[in-house]
């Protein structure tokens, strides 16, 4: 391992990315300390579904990452897309993702940040700490809080989601992409106990993962059901214990707040928009054990033009916030950390304006498989609503959705961290002849 390096990064927001970022630096002997705005880490979000490029980076990032994965992880799972138009039908299998190359495991998210930040060590973590703007002083940068609080550090990493206000300190307060824009869905999440979900589905598809077609939802392997103004997705987590449910719904006007992603529901509207769904998907809805509406943001219409701008950077939804139709944001966050963690660490990066290189070269290595995500996303939840040219074609749709999976899920973690620290050792010999120079 590397000497304790004589330079600190300051990581905004205690998410996955943020606290994957933060265990990877320190493993790498990069000092760092993480703000979060909350006043504690919260058992926030539903389930999560890890695909295989996922649990390469998180082995990249540090092996106790993926040990820590491991211990709330769902066994492997295909993926089935299931016809759920027809009561007769809504148990029709239109195709599978079902190699080794596609299967997914299912965590309940909160299950995965406690494990992971019991690999935190005590006083990494600053609450109540919500950013408002960076400055430059000689040799670093001050952060300044809401509270009227500051800190130092020679880098500072925005790892603020998809709401991120470090976004617009990179970009410009006043740029397109500084805010994520409301996509007109939202997503109803919830979990059902196993039992009543093998009661309502079946084993077979409670225990599967599955996108249900139609209007409505499914559970068995990883499933999808398809509909005209909505689609449903199901898959264990919590070791098989619960299943956790998704009806994604098409939505009208604006959502009703510029800072809540999360409100909550009436019953009724809930069942009202899993009406197009069979029956039987309407009750395992109806057994959803909360009813809160999740608007869905992200950076379609306005990709980030640049993930860095000297000593500032951004990773996962605050780079490249998507929808969560291609399942991979989870990933990309996490391959995000792992790039970013293997530059910061490299023996050639001992201050500000080796990181400031260090920054530019994870742009370059990451903001096109970032921007692929966001438009892949938009593009998968189209598929499954049949929005797209392709229509009810699902030999099509199934040709397309394994390649644009095949882009994401078969991605070489490794390889791309290896490009990256490359790239990174050109450039710096290039700062150092003089002809490279990154200023804030």
């Amino acid at each position: 391992m590397s000497a304790r390096k004589n330079l600190e990064v300051a990581i905004i927001g205690g998410g996955i990315s943020g606290i994957t970022l933060a265990i990877a630096l320190l493993r790498r002997n990069v000092p760092c300390v993480m703000y979060e705005k909350a006043h504690a880490f919260g058992a926030i979000g539903a389930g999560l579904g890890i695909t295989p490029n996922a649990t390469r980076a998180m082995s990249a990032c540090h092996p106790d990452v993926l040990t820590a994965f491991e211990k709330v992880a769902s066994p492997a799972l295909r993926w089935d897309f299931v016809d759920g138009t027809d009561p007769e039908a809504d148990d029709k299998t239109l195709f599978s993702l079902g190699t080794d190359r596609y299967s997914v495991r299912g965590c309940h998210r909160a299950h995965l940040l406690e494990e992971l930040m019991r690999l935190l060590p005590e006083g990494t973590t600053r609450f109540n700490k919500q950013l408002d703007r960076v400055e430059e002083t000689p040799g670093r940068l001050r952060m300044v809080f809401a509270d009227g609080s500051t800190a130092e550090a020679d880098a500072v990493v925005g790892c603020d989601g998809i709401k991120s206000h470090m976004r617009g300190l990179v970009v410009g307060r006043e740029h397109a992409a500084a805010k994520s824009r409301y996509t007109h869905k939202f997503c109803y999440r919830g979990l059902v106990p196993m039992d009543e979900a093998v009661e309502i589905i079946g084993r077979e598809r409670a225990f599967g993962s599955n996108i249900w077609a139609s209007s409505g939802p499914s559970l068995d392997s990883s499933q999808c059901l398809f509909g005209e103004r909505a689609h449903l997705v199901s898959y264990p987590v919590a070791h098989g214990a619960i299943c956790n449910v998704v009806l994604h719904c098409q939505g009208d006007g604006d959502w009703p707040s510029d800072t809540q992603l999360v409100l909550p529901a009436r019953r009724e509207d809930q069942l009202s928009d899993a009406r197009g769904l069979t029956p039987r998907l309407q009750q395992l809805v109806e057994r959803m054990k909360t009813v809160d509406r999740w608007a869905l943001f992200d950076l379609f219409e306005h990709p980030v033009p640049f993930f860095a701008k000297g000593r500032l950077c951004l990773i996962g939804d605050a780079a490249h916030a998507s929808t969560p139709h291609m399942g991979a944001g989870a990933g990309m966050c996490i391959e995000d950390a792992a790039v970013l963690a293997a530059l910061l660490g490299h023996d050639g990066v001992q201050d500000g304006d080796d990181v400031a290189v260090a920054f530019a070269t994870f742009d370059a290595n990451r903001r096109e498989r970032g921007h692929f995500l966001v438009r892949g996303s938009r593009r998968m939840g189209e598929l499954y609503e049949f929005r797209t040219e392709i229509g009810r074609d699902f030999d099509k749709m199934s040709e397309e959705i394994v390649q644009r999976k095949d882009v994401l899920w078969d991605f070489d973690v490794q390889r791309g961290i290896e490009d990256a620290v490359v790239d990174l050792e050109r450039r710096l010999t290039t700062s150092q002849e003089g002809n490279f120079r990154a200023e804030l």
